[in-house]
């Protein structure tokens, strides 16, 4: 038998001792067919020992929990290349799998590479290194840094907060939800900054729907919530009802006129629209009512409670829009 034949065969049976038959004998065996001067590294972290003392107390230790798993190889390979008349190096692959016991649905696989160098010494071959490793799951063909794992990071986490963003908005209008246009509009009222609240209801909605369709009524609310994000880009955007929006806007300063110009041009171009998509003579429009906050306000509560109010009042009058009794 060939040098090279006799040390891939001792490496094949001590893996197979290693993972098929794991005893004190059969580690006993493994570890007398090592050098005083063996260096190991495994695939676990801790596993790097740079002495047979120290691999004698790692594989002690493996031993504790190879008791309670078996495993079956399913392929393997080994090649050995002379590098000194004294000197080999066996290389190759071991895939081996846990025996599934009954009922068990997670088994350990490991696909691995190792390379074992032998010295003749003075009592026979011995290993003096032994590297075993596992390659990186998410580790592409052709990689050689498992770009892909932190890409697949990356996008999961992307694709978490889309989740998250879209869990927060409606749906059809692409504005927050009632839930989190309360949230955030609290958040903000709560950092102290000046801000009004704006309450918007669409005058007629329940005619609209009645008399030319939901789908119809669904392309008003749209137009709406375009109009809303048109002319208040940057501020916090809700649909809060079937036909009710809300903003919360920062306050700017000047007075209460400049700060309604906007809606007013809103108003016109939402009367414009509206009357192309119901083909209409009639004028279709909307109420609002609006608040600023005050320093003094208990909570986001009182502060819509009042500015509903005024959105009821401006519904009642010929007005498009009506402040609440402060601000």
């Amino acid at each position: 038998m060939t040098n090279e034949q006799f040390l891939c065969d001792t490496t094949r049976k001590f893996w197979k001792y290693y993972l098929l038959t794991p005893s004190e004998e059969n580690f006993g065996e493994i570890l007398t067919g090592c050098s005083d001067q063996l260096v190991m590294i495994g695939t676990g972290k801790h596993e790097f020992y740079a002495s047979l003392g120290q691999a004698c107390k790692g594989l002690t230790a493996n031993l504790a929990e190879a008791e309670n798993i078996r495993f079956e190889i399913l392929d393997e390979w080994y090649e050995c290349l002379m590098l000194d008349p004294e000197i080999y190096l066996v290389y190759g692959g071991l895939w081996a799998r846990q025996q599934a016991e009954a009922g068990e649905r997670v088994l350990v696989d490991m696909d691995t590479r190792f390379s074992v160098l032998y010295r003749r010494e003075e009592n026979g071959w011995k290993i003096i290194h032994l590297h075993h490793s596992i390659p990186y799951f998410d580790q592409q063909n052709g990689e050689y840094y498992p770009r892909s794992l932190s890409q697949k990071a990356r996008e999961a986490l992307e694709l978490a907060e889309e989740f998250q963003r879209k869990s927060e908005l409606d749906l059809m209008t692409g504005v927050y939800n009632q839930e989190s246009f309360r949230k955030y509009s609290r958040e903000a009222l709560l950092s102290g900054q000046p801000g009004i609240l704006y309450v918007f209801d669409l005058d007629h909605f329940k005619e609209v729907n009645d008399t030319y369709g939901h789908i119809t009524g669904d392309v008003l609310l749209k137009l709406f919530s375009g109009l809303l994000k048109k002319y208040f880009e940057g501020d916090i955007i809700g649909r809060i009802g079937g036909d009710e929006f809300a903003v919360y806007a920062k306050a700017p300063a000047g007075p209460q006129e400049e700060r309604v110009r906007k809606i007013l041009f809103m108003e016109a171009e939402y009367r414009r629209e509206a009357k192309k998509i119901l083909n209409s003579g009639d004028i279709w429009s909307w109420s609002a009512g609006i608040g600023t906050f005050q320093n003094e306000e208990p909570s986001f509560t009182e502060l819509f409670d009042r500015v509903d109010k005024a959105l009821y009042r401006a519904k009642h009058s010929d007005g498009v829009y009506c402040w609440s009794d402060r601000g």
